[in-house]
This record gives structure tokens, C-alpha cells and sequence, in this order.
């Protein structure tokens, strides 16, 4: 039987081109190229608004404010003509803003700021559809459908997946429903969902020192949804790129290590997989360089059971490589847990990882066994 699919309508709100009011980046004076002011998102005030697991509140996820701190301190949230009370939970990326007082039954919000109204809707909550299931999410624009299926199958065999959630960034290739029937193909999953999300991915920021990826509001934004709106009451969630395939040399599932773990946060490092040889899919690629330290692949990655009580709070925003305001000592690293990340599974939209290493290779023999619990 094929996987359901998961409602994935998102309640997008921007300020109007002709707006004279506009996000400005960070030590705004400073100079960049022009294609940071290009890629830089100075107008989405939210990507989502939806209902929050208690069922009483109203979540809207979007990019932090920034300079527009008093635009969000003067806007007025509505609902059937009923004034709601807004908490806004910022980090460098991403804001939440949590809305009470909210009337029964309500279908849409009118929101006031800068000068403008929106009527936003309010999507419904999928956190008690996936109460007790492993979730893996991440972001596509357009890697390889067979990639994308290897990624799922692979976690659905080694780890117990039964639920992808992949947001689209305006794949040109194919459509988000043929991504979400590629997913719905493979054996083991029990929903599917594929939010699509065409909208600016944001820059790297050569003005700031400190966290120059601060501005890929996109990315870390997903994040916050797929938590709050999917994953709550999850009994894993687990972050991987369609080109990282998580492991543990014990072979138990990396999301038992996460609820296994004292704080419930289980933190990784992985292993650089080479292009060598021809390839269309993860397993076609099992070799890494023979030194060891030139072949770890330092990002960490991360399986979170959100059970716990800390992950709860709003200010905690779920990053690509950790947690913001998690609990202290939530976060342990197991020796047992690892990822793989594959050179080969690349559309070198970043910088070039397909040409083959010039440096001896040898095989990895974990991820080879991994392998063989693969279908033909």
C-alpha cells in the first residue's frame, strides 16, 4: 500500500514590492556584493501559519525581524473580529510568533503591520496524525528522483523511517507531485509529504564573521515547521541531506540513540563517500579516502527525540547543525551513531564534488554492509 500524503498547503504572507519598509541584513553599513542584496529576503514576514499541537494556539513561522522589531511590536493579530495576543520567539534565522486567545473554529487570521493587512490561512496541524513515528525531512531542488528514493528506502530499511517530509525549493526538473509519488513508492513509509516552498534560499553573508549562513532564513524556517506543525509528537526526527545517509555500527536505528540518550539529542560526524567510478545512486559509490582524517566530513548532524519536555518550549529552533536554546547537557554524542556524505550524489550546485580524488581510496566496509539490506 503507498504511503498517505500529508497536508501540505503553507500560509505565505510578503510585504509589497512598493513597500518602503524592507528587512535590512546585519551591520547594514557594511559592503557586499551585489549578489548577497539579490539573494537576501528583506520582505517574508511568515512561510506558515497553522495550529499548534495544543490546539488552542495559532504558530507563524518566518524569518527573524531583524530592524522590523517594531513593525512586529505594533502589528495587530485578528480573528473573527477578535484581537489576539502575539509571543514572538526570535533567533538569528528564524521567528516564531504564537498567537492566544484565539476563538473557536477559526479558518483564517487577519494580521495588520507596516502598513499593510493580510488574510492569512490557518492550516491545520499534522503533530497526533504522527504521534509514535520516525520522521526524516530535508530539502530538495532538483536532485535525481532515483537519489531521492534511495535516500528514503535507506532509511526506511536501516532505521524504521515510515514518515519523509521533503521541502521543495522550486525544483525545475519535475513536479512536487512526482516527488511525492516517488516517495510514495517506497516500502516502509506510512505518510509523505512534500511542502512546496519556491522561495528565496538565502545567502552566505562574507560581511559577518560570526555564523555567515545566518541569512538562509529558508532554510532554518523549515525547520521550525516541520517541528512544530509535523513533528512534535514524533518518536524520532531525524535531519539528513538527499546526499547523507545516516548510520550506527552496532546497527541499532539512530533514533533509538536519540531517545536512548540522556537529553534526548544525539549529535554526529560522518564520512566523506568519494565519486569514484560511475554511479546513479548512493550505493553505487561505497569508497572513502585511505586517511582517515581527510576523510571525515566534520558537519554535525543530529536525531532528536522531541518527547522531551524542553523541546516543548518555542524558543527552541531546530538549526541544520544544531538546536537553538536547547536544554543544557540535552545534547550527547554517541560513538555508536555516524553519517555517510556522498560526493556522488551532487548537482554541484554548491562547488565541485563529482571529479574522482586524485588520493588513495579504500572501501567502507560498515556502509557496504549497510547496503546489502537494500532491494535490488
Amino acid at each position: 500500500m503507498s504511503a498517505a500524503l500529508l497536508p501540505v498547503a503553507n500560509s505565505y504572507a510578503v510585504l509589497s514590492a512598493d513597500n518602503s519598509v524592507q528587512r535590512l541584513p546585519r551591520a547594514p553599513r557594511r559592503k557586499r556584493p551585489a549578489s548577497f542584496g539579490q539573494a537576501f529576503d528583506d520582505r517574508t514576514l511568515f512561510y506558515d501559519c497553522f495550529w499548534h499541537d495544543d490546539g488552542q494556539r495559532i504558530v507563524l513561522v518566518g524569518p527573524p525581524p531583524l530592524n522590523l522589531k517594531g513593525a512586529f511590536a505594533d502589528a495587530h493579530f485578528s480573528a473573527a473580529g477578535v484581537a489576539l495576543k502575539p509571543s514572538y520567539f526570535a533567533s538569528l534565522s528564524v521567528m516564531i510568533t504564537a498567537l492566544s486567545g484565539v476563538p473557536i473554529g477559526i479558518s483564517s487570521i487577519d494580521v495588520t503591520i507596516a502598513g499593510e493587512t493580510f488574510a492569512i490561512p490557518v492550516q491545520p496541524s499534522s503533530t497526533q496524525t504522527l504521534a509514535g513515528r520516525r520522521l526524516l525531512f530535508s530539502v530538495n531542488r532538483d536532485n535525481d528522483l532515483d537519489w531521492i528514493r534511495e535516500w528514503a528506502l535507506f532509511h526506511a530499511r536501516v532505521h524504521g523511517t515510515d514518515v519523509v517530509i521533503l521541502f521543495d525549493n522550486g525544483s525545475t526538473r519535475y513536479s512536487v507531485a512526482e516527488v511525492a509519488e516517488t516517495l510514495r513508492s517506497v516500502p516502509g513509509l506510512a505518510y509523505v509529504g512534500v511542502p512546496s516552498w519556491p522561495y528565496s534560499f538565502g545567502p552566505i553573508d562574507p560581511a559577518v564573521r560570526a555564523n555567515p549562513y545566518w541569512a538562509r532564513f529558508f532554510q532554518i524556517g523549515t525547520m521550525s515547521v516541520l517541528l512544530r506543525r509535523y513533528g512534535e509528537r514524533a518518536a524520532g526526527l531525524l535531519d539528513c541531506d538527499i546526499d547523507e545517509l545516516a548510520g550506527t555500527r552496532s546497527g541499532t536505528s539512530i533514533y533509538d540513540l536519540a531517545t536512548q540518550s540522556k537529553g534526548g539529542l544525539a549529535v554526529f560526524r560522518g564520512t566523506w563517500i568519494e565519486a569514484s567510478g560511475p554511479g546513479t545512486r548512493h550505493r553505487d559509490f561505497t569508497k572513502r579516502l585511505s586517511d582517515p582524517k581527510t576523510a571525515v566530513s566534520p558537519q554535525r548532524k543530529w536525531a532528536l527525540d522531541p518527547s522531551r519536555a524542553w523541546v516543548r518550549r518555542l524558543s527552541v529552533h531546530p538549526y541544520w547543525h544544531w538546536i537553538e536554546g536547547r536544554a543544557l547537557f540535552s545534547k550527547s554524542m554517541p560513538a555508536d551513531a555516524t553519517y555517510w556524505h556522498f560526493k556522488g550524489i551532487n548537482t554541484n550546485w554548491k562547488q565541485d564534488r563529482t571529479t574522482p580524488p586524485s588520493s588513495a581510496v579504500e572501501d567502507d566496509v560498515l556502509l557496504k554492509a549497510q547496503f546489502g539490506k537494500l532491494a535490488p
